[in-house]
Formats: C-alpha cells, sequence, structure tokens
C-alpha cells in the first residue's frame, strides 16, 4: 500500500508542471488562439528555473526565473501571432522547436546536476489520516499553488465580466462590437 501511494504522489507531483501550463493554455485557447508553442514554453521555463535555482540556491528566483522565461516566449508568441499576424500554426512549432534547441544548448553545462527538492507542506491532522493524508496532504507548495489557481482561473472565466468577455471574443471575433469592448485590450502589444 505504501508503494502506491508513493506512486501516486508522485503523479501528483509530476502533473503539477502540466497543470500550471494547462492553465495558461486554457485561457489563450478560451481567447480564440491556437498554441502549438506551448511545449517550446515550458522547456524553456524548466532549464530557466533549473539553472537560476542552481546557481543561486534560492527556489524563489527559479520559479520567478522559469515564470519569466516562459512569460517572455509567450510574449513572442503573442506579438508574432496577434501584431504581425504570423500563422499561429507555424509560429506555434516554430516556438516549440526553438525552445527545445535552445533548452538543449543552454543545458549542456547543467547535464548531471540536481537540486534537493522543495520542502513538504504537512497539513497538520489532515496529512495524518491513512492512505488520503499522504496522498492529498503532504506536497510541495507548488502542488497547492496549482490547485489554487486552476480554481481561481475557472471562477474568473465563469463568474467575472472580463472572463466572459474574453470566452466570447474567443468564440467569435465579431462578439467585441457587442459588447463595446476594443480587441486591443486583449492585445499583448498594447
Amino acid at each position: 500500500m505504501d508503494l502506491l501511494i508513493l506512486i501516486l504522489q508522485g503523479v501528483i507531483v509530476a502533473a503539477t508542471p502540466l497543470v500550471f501550463a494547462a492553465i495558461g493554455e486554457l485561457v489563450v485557447e478560451r481567447a480564440g488562439v491556437l498554441n502549438l508553442g506551448i511545449e517550446g514554453m515550458m522547456i524553456l521555463g524548466a532549464i530557466a528555473g533549473f539553472s537560476v535555482t542552481l546557481d543561486s540556491g534560492s527556489y524563489l528566483a527559479g520559479i520567478i526565473a522559469a515564470a519569466a522565461a516562459g512569460a517572455v516566449a509567450a510574449f513572442l508568441f503573442g506579438v508574432l501571432t496577434q501584431v504581425l499576424m504570423a500563422n499561429q500554426v507555424a509560429t506555434g512549432l516554430a516556438l516549440t522547436i526553438f525552445g527545445l534547441g535552445l533548452s538543449a544548448l543552454w543545458g549542456q553545462g547543467y547535464s548531471g546536476e540536481s537540486t534537493v527538492p522543495l520542502a513538504k507542506i504537512h497539513i497538520p491532522l489532515l496529512s495524518d489520516i491513512p492512505i488520503i493524508g499522504p496522498l492529498l496532504f503532504s506536497h510541495d507548495p507548488l502542488v497547492y499553488l496549482s490547485i489554487i489557481l486552476v480554481a481561481g482561473v475557472a471562477w474568473f472565466l465563469a463568474k467575472t465580466r472580463a472572463g466572459l468577455i474574453l470566452r466570447a471574443v474567443g468564440e467569435n471575433h465579431d462578439a467585441d462590437s457587442l459588447t463595446w469592448t476594443k480587441r486591443p485590450e486583449f492585445d499583448p502589444a498594447g
């Protein structure tokens, strides 16, 4: 039983970066943009976060660097596809290939290196519940942050005016004229 709990804990931890990427991808897709460059953004964030964490010894600096690298790649994708009107499919695939190549080049000096995992947060009383406690209530802060972000983005898209406008414009690009909203409001460069 302990082996099964360890495997499931590992699955939850391994899925956390995918949850962060999926949250961003959900918002982009709901806005009506096809982003095939998400893998390139993820790998650039991964190597930036790993290298900064290893070089600085600070997990916070690594997390910020990972988010910044992903944001820069996403901004580049947004400018190319929304401002310069480049083909979204070709740009996304190019960004993925670029991200994979740059991360391989950047990561050559870090081959074989590793860091100590983030400390787990054990929620008092709840983490002591058999089976469920170690499975759900003994994770690092990023796992809990991803769960909070999923709920926050779901609430934003479903319950706020901005979320409704984002979804409406994503479904029908002509809907922005019906909501008295100008499209450049969602423009990454504007």
